[in-house]
């Protein structure tokens, strides 16, 4: 089966119609505009620049920890330096410790519809671990938007003498159109203690 297929199945995301054709249907009917906007929020409150297409604009992923002395490690996604540093420096994931991936983007132009956060590491080559986690469809807006996964209790790290070592992984956000909205790699590692 091709990833594509794989990650739609036989899910047809229908037509796609811009902002102010929706607002627009069904004008007529109170409660539909209601529920529109308490969905989709005020049309007017979006800022997308001109000079920018991209519809998803990813600014930050952070990586929440229960309990790491330092806090939680914050990475800001919006420049290919920050990207090139994300790539390069390692960060280190104490074996059994419990996080949460917090990703915060904005969303500019029109709707974008069954936003999924895909995510592949690997250990010396070898892919061993694939995750998908589908974030939701969002509207534009001024304001960022933030998902933080897992929604219920905690990711633990791998434990024991076999996980610990230097991981890569490669990340992307992609949407029900199938269109890459962002890729980047990064790398950590996983060790007894925090340093």
């Amino acid at each position: 089966m091709a990833e594509s297929e794989e990650l739609t199945g036989d899910y047809n995301p229908g037509e796609k119609l811009d902002m102010n054709t929706i607002m627009e249907m069904d004008a007529e009917d109170e409660s539909l505009q209601k529920y529109k906007a308490a969905l989709l929020g005020a049309a007017g409150d979006t800022y997308a620049p001109s000079d920018d297409p991209r519809r998803v604009v990813i600014q930050s992923m952070t990586i929440l920890f229960e309990n790491r002395p330092g806090g939680d490690i914050v990475y800001k996604l919006e420049s290919a330096a920050e990207l090139a540093t994300m790539k390069s420096t390692p960060f280190v994931l104490k074996e059994g410790c419990a996080y949460k991936i917090r990703v915060t983007f904005k969303v500019q132009h029109e709707i974008v519809s069954g936003l999924k956060y895909v995510n592949q590491v690997y250990r010396k080559g070898l892919r061993v671990i694939k995750e998908d986690e589908m974030l939701g469809s969002f509207a534009p807006q001024a304001a960022a938007h933030e998902v933080t996964f897992p929604k219920q209790g905690w990711e633990e790290a791998p434990k024991g003498a076999l996980a610990r070592g230097k991981y890569n992984a490669k990340s992307k956000f992609i949407d029900d159109d199938k269109q890459t909205h962002m890729e980047y790699e990064y790398c950590f590692q996983i060790k007894k203690g925090w340093e």
